[in-house]
């Protein structure tokens, strides 16, 4: 009886509507419509400075990859809206998120 219980349980939580339109957001979420593409491109042509100054005025978490001819160690985690900023003469070259 507990088994049948526990199965109804779990099918109830699931869900039963096939309104596929509805999106389940977890709290704290962002929604954006510009692709993290674009959202990296904002980056390019910047100096060190400037870039490192404008991902922490938008609050991003940012890390230095490659500067001229120097790559930097790096983690392995994945941070959504980390930027990786790749630098040539002084100037962001590439930039990446995640």
């Amino acid at each position: 009886m507990l088994g049948v219980v526990l199965l109804a349980g779990a099918v109830a939580a699931c869900g039963g509507s096939d309104d596929s339109s509805e999106a389940v957001k977890s709290p704290g979420a962002r929604t954006s419509t510009t692709r993290p593409s674009d959202a990296a491109s904002v980056y390019l042509g910047l100096t060190k400075a400037a870039a490192i100054a404008r991902a922490e005025e938008d609050k991003r978490p940012w890390r230095i990859g490659r500067e001229d001819d120097e790559q930097f160690m790096l983690t392995q985690d994945f941070v959504d809206d980390r930027v990786t900023f790749e630098l040539d003469d002084g100037k962001v070259t590439k930039a990446t998120l995640g």
